[in-house]
Formats: C-alpha cells, sequence, structure tokens
C-alpha cells in the first residue's frame, strides 16, 4: 500500500537578497529543515559586491567581478531553496505579492516566516538602482568616463562610500582638484577619534581638499552627473567651484511595505522598522515577520558584517518555532555593539577598527592597507555563492 501522506513544503521568505540574507541562506544549506525551504525574493540578477563600487566607479578593467549570479546559491536543489528575481509589491498576512508571474508561484509567494531585508536607498555609485549585470557593468563605465572627463569633481558626503571615492579619484588621477564636502566636524562619529584623525591625514597626504562642518545646499533635483562649470554653495556661505558634483549623501530605509501591513513597527520619526530582541518586528499580530539589515533601527552600524549577524539570529529563532519554542524561549540577538569597518583610501592605503587582538583598535594603512585586492575582495562573495571567480562565470 503506497502512504498518501505527503506533507506540504513551508516556504521561509526573504525579501531582499544582499549580505543580509546571504549569512543565513549559508547556514540553511548547510542544515535545512525538514518540509522547509528557503525563498529569496530579488529583483537584481546578480548579488553586487557594493564594497568595491567606489573603486570601480574611478578604475576601470574588472567590474565584471562585481556582479555574481545567484544560480549555485542553493547548490541546484530548489527543496532547499530559491531564488526568485522579482520585486515584492505588497506583503499581506500569508503571502507576498509579486510584480510578475513566476514559474511554479504564480504572483504570489506563500511564507510560515517572512524575513525583512529590504535595505535602504542610498545614492549611486554606492547602491546601484539598475538590475542586470550588463546595466550595472555600463553604470560604473559611465560613473569612470565622467569622472575622468572631469578636472575639478566636487565629493559630496564624507560616509565611507565618499571617502573611498574621492581617495580613489585623487590617487588616479593627481592631476585633478578633488574637494571633499562633509557637513560633520569629524568623519564617522560612530567610530573612534583616531579614525577620524587617520583618514583626514591619508587624503590630506593624497591631496584631497577637505571641507568639513558646513552643509551643502542642494539645489532642487540636486547635481547633474555631467561634466560642466558648477558652484556648490554651503550653509556657512562658501562656495566651492568645480566641473562635477557627485552625491555621497542620505539612507533613506526601504521600509514602506512593510508598513503598509505593520505600520505599528515602523519608527515614525526615522522610518526604519522597530525590531525586537529577537529580530521579531515591534507587532505582536505578526510574530512570524522578521526584520534585519540596513532597514532595521538598531544600535547595530549598518554594515554587511552585522547585517549578517543578523540574519542567522533570526534563523536561530525560526528553526526554534518551526520545532514548538514558545515566545519566551526565542533567544535575543545579542550585538557586540562594536562599531567595526575597514575604509578603503586607494591601492594601499586604508584605515580600520577592528577587534580582532581583542579590544577595539584603529590601525592605519602600515596594517591595513598591505594586500588589498583590486576587486576589493569580490572572490568572498564568489566564495558565498560557490561559483568560481573565473573567465566563464564573469563572462555575460
Amino acid at each position: 500500500m503506497v502512504s498518501t501522506d505527503t506533507k506540504q513544503v513551508k516556504n521561509i521568505v526573504f525579501i531582499g537578497a544582499s549580505c543580509a540574507a546571504m549569512g543565513a541562506s549559508i547556514a540553511w544549506c548547510e542544515d535545512h529543515e525538514e518540509n522547509y525551504r528557503f525563498i529569496l525574493i530579488e529583483e537584481k540578477t546578480h548579488f553586487n559586491h557594493v564594497f568595491a563600487f567606489p573603486r570601480a566607479s574611478v578604475i576601470p578593467g574588472f567590474e565584471k567581478e562585481l556582479f555574481v549570479p545567484y544560480d549555485n546559491m542553493f547548490m541546484g536543489d530548489e527543496s532547499i531553496g530559491k531564488v526568485v528575481h522579482a520585486r515584492a509589491t505588497s506583503i499581506h498576512k500569508d503571502y507576498v505579492e509579486l510584480d510578475r508571474d513566476v514559474t511554479g508561484f504564480g504572483t504570489k509567494i506563500e511564507y510560515a516566516y517572512l524575513v525583512y531585508c529590504a535595505g535602504t536607498v542610498i545614492p549611486a555609485p554606492g547602491r546601484l538602482t539598475v538590475n542586470t549585470k550588463a546595466e550595472g557593468i555600463e553604470a560604473l563605465k559611465r560613473y569612470q568616463e565622467i569622472i575622468r572627463e572631469s578636472e575639478r569633481p566636487i565629493v559630496i558626503g564624507a560616509g565611507a562610500v565618499g571617502l573611498e571615492l574621492a581617495a580613489e579619484i585623487k590617487e588616479h588621477y593627481p592631476e585633478k582638484t578633488v574637494t571633499l564636502l562633509h557637513s560633520r566636524n569629524r568623519y564617522l562619529p560612530r567610530y573612534k577619534v583616531s579614525m577620524d584623525v587617520m583618514i583626514y591625514n591619508t587624503l590630506k597626504k593624497t591631496g584631497v581638499k577637505q571641507v568639513l562642518g558646513d552643509r551643502v545646499i542642494l539645489p532642487p533635483g540636486g547635481f547633474p552627473l555631467e561634466v560642466k562649470p558648477i558652484e556648490v554653495h554651503t550653509k556657512g556661505g562658501k562656495t566651492i567651484h568645480g566641473d562635477l558634483a557627485i552625491m555621497c549623501i542620505g539612507m533613506t530605509p526601504n521600509s514602506g511595505m512593510l508598513g503598509a501591513i505593520s505600520p505599528d513597527s515602523i519608527n515614525k520619526e526615522t522610518g526604519f522598522v522597530n525590531v525586537k530582541p529577537t529580530m521579531q518586528i515591534q507587532d505582536d499580530k505578526f510574530t512570524n515577520i522578521f526584520a534585519i539589515g540596513d532597514v532595521i533601527e538598531h544600535t547595530d552600524v549598518k554594515t554587511g558584517h552585522y547585517a549578517w549577524m543578523q540574519g542567522l539570529a533570526a534563523l536561530e529563532n525560526i528553526r526554534k518555532m518551526i520545532n514548538g519554542a514558545t515566545q519566551q524561549e526565542l533567544v535575543p540577538y545579542k550585538s557586540k555593539d562594536l562599531a567595526l569597518i575597514k575604509v578603503i583610501l586607494g591601492e594601499k592605503k586604508a584605515v580600520m577598527q577592528t577587534h580582532v587582538l581583542g579590544p577595539l583598535v584603529t590601525f592605519g594603512s602600515w596594517v591595513s592597507g598591505r594586500s588589498i585586492p583590486e576587486n576589493v575582495y569580490a572572490s568572498s562573495s564568489w566564495g558565498w555563492l560557490k561559483t568560481p571567480l573565473d573567465e566563464e562565470h564573469t563572462s555575460l
């Protein structure tokens, strides 16, 4: 007699497939729960190694290494997981609606658990709005072209992207007059003062003109991405002359879709998602919805490292819930609450804050700048996605 008792496979759905989803996906591949599978909803056809975008916006030749196919994410086993290339348009209490028809799902994907990791919007070239590898390469080459044509580029905003971009331009084109404008009196205020000092001195030695403590007056619509004479005015009364302005300011959380179903979980002042220590959203009506990564309101700095760790914490509690745990038995995410970062300021220049030796310390280029690969560690992303970094797989 043949048994007809077949259990329906349930979905653990992630909205977004960047670093926040990556660690959890790798852990799931190594040890997945029976009758459950991962579904990553991601509009981009390739994982974007954004850590190298500032350099690739200036220096040509390795762009194709920065876009990694998702094909091998779950080793071709769709019973473990699948990456669905579509855009999530709305969240309902037990399914996510898509913007297109997807084979095997139609226009909606049901979920038993949902992990919201839609990230934030920041200006290009820190992030790209295009969705294919070809479009991404074209966008980076467009930045290379206009930066090459410019003689007096102005970088507005000095978070990690602005710092790295200004440094790469000046090192690669020492004849250009590169100006970096920053509204604060110091760089990266979440980090040690020594980070600020080292970064300032490294940029000064490279020849970047630095203007701190003065906010730019942005024209309506911002500055066009083209080379032509411009004047950038500040609230302090300064006028900076140049021929290209590149915006590296602003971070807007992609929280609107979650806010539509759970407005109570959204921080009304910042727009970021409020989460419980368990990484569940702050809404008791939806205990099966989690949020992780840059989109959440959290003391963690917004880096790929912490998004990765938050994803692992969410997965741990999802596993517990699958196996019958009560809310009280879930485990709170234990953040180290340390600001860790490596800011790359040229071919052999970098400043790093780390706890690798125990206490939190800052290192300059003598330690941090050694052996920085041209592609800024893109090989790591290829490893995460189980794909060889070679000519065959990097080709379009």
